[in-house]
């Protein structure tokens, strides 16, 4: 039998201590788990539950990264006969009620020191932060730390990915409500026997750049293919891309200046993208959808609706967001957001790359 409930009905001590017990089982990828985790949390990723292996006599209780691919894995493992509650709203809602505490055992296996240098980068855009950051680490000692204060709220995700490239330790990430801070340890990576990059041959990411309805479709179609066969999945929107993972309906917004401008200017919706040739208006547009549906083409949202039901990451540039003045209300609620340090983490462990 399935039972659902919120994660965040279940403490994280309470989360915790089924780990302990082995009970909390996390479906998502390695990748993922590396990228943080319920402490004592047993990985376990949704294309191997097939071989769970188990006491029959005890419930498990699965999550996810947001309660997708948890749902399928306790329908699979209820079948198999195991007593399984579904935790709804998986790792992202468990991580942004304990954003300010300690989420994962990675930020504090190292302690921070007394008396360390603070950078502060607020108002800085992508790549900015990075590359200030990139350049004091340098300057510093094997074993001396750094505090960043970041007002870029992309600067959480690519600070991880950075971290995971250079070598460098995170000890600890703070999301507040209007900065990110980070303390950083500068490692010999010289002497790190694990940094070496292994491509991996099932990895696909795609930029879209591009505000034009066909080569977003474009984008996404080859994205569910890639998806389909195997692949795992990063779509990089940036400046007028942005556009395909607006929300269906128009969000009110109180902008104001050029962000006004920006937004009498850009599609309300995805299907008020207009295509590349023969627009004529947007008259091209209405032609577009109207012989999409008689030929049975799936509409930009629905492929859209796709990529997420197959778990693609998609990924909005928060600098992009800055200067064409969109918000985080506008788009997609399945949207993560990140910077060209999270775009070059995801390429990093791919061999196929596209610019659409």
């Amino acid at each position: 039998m399935i039972h659902t409930r919120h994660i965040n009905t279940l403490t994280r001590e309470a989360l915790e201590a089924l780990g302990q017990k082995g009970q909390l089982i996390d479906v998502r990828t390695k990748e993922e788990y590396e990228e943080g985790h319920i402490k004592h949390a047993i990985l376990h990723p949704l294309d191997q539950i097939n071989s769970f292996e188990g006491d029959k006599s005890i419930t498990y209780y699965i999550h996810c990264k947001s309660g997708r691919r948890s749902l399928e894995a306790s329908q699979m493992l209820s079948r198999q006969g195991f007593d399984v509650v579904h935790l709804d709203g998986g790792y992202d809602a468990y991580a942004s009620k304990y954003s300010n505490d300690e989420t994962t055992e990675r930020h504090h296996s190292v302690s921070i020191k007394n008396n360390i240098k603070q950078l502060n980068y607020s108002g800085l855009q992508c790549p900015g932060p990075i590359v200030n950051l990139s350049q004091e680490m340098q300057k510093l000692d094997i074993g001396e730390q750094v505090e960043v204060t970041v007002t870029d709220f992309g600067f959480c995700s690519d600070i991880k990915s950075w971290v995971k490239q250079t070598g460098h330790t995170l000890v600890d990430l703070t999301e507040e409500t209007h900065q990110i801070k980070a303390v950083i340890q500068k490692e010999d990576i010289s002497k790190k026997k694990d940094m070496t990059v292994t491509h991996q041959k099932n990895n696909t990411t795609i930029v879209l750049f591009s505000g034009e309805l066909d080569k977003a479709i474009a984008a996404l179609i080859i994205a569910n293919g890639a998806k389909a066969a195997g692949r795992d999945v990063t779509i990089f929107f940036t400046f007028w891309g942005l556009n395909a993972i607006k929300k269906d309906d128009k969000v009110q917004t109180n902008k104001k200046g050029i962000a006004k401008m920006f937004d009498l200017m850009l599609p309300s919706t995805p299907v008020k993208m207009p295509i590349s040739k023969m627009n004529m208006f947007g008259l091209g547009n209405l032609m577009m959808r109207y012989v999409m549906k008689k030929k049975n083409v799936d509409s930009l949202p629905s492929l859209i609706n796709q990529a997420i039901k197959q778990d693609i990451k998609l990924i909005a540039c928060t600098m992009s967001m800055d200067v064409m003045g969109i918000t985080k209300a506008e788009l997609r609620d399945e949207v993560e957001y990140g910077g060209v340090g999270t775009y070059i983490g995801d390429t990093e462990n791919s061999s196929h790359n596209l610019f659409i």
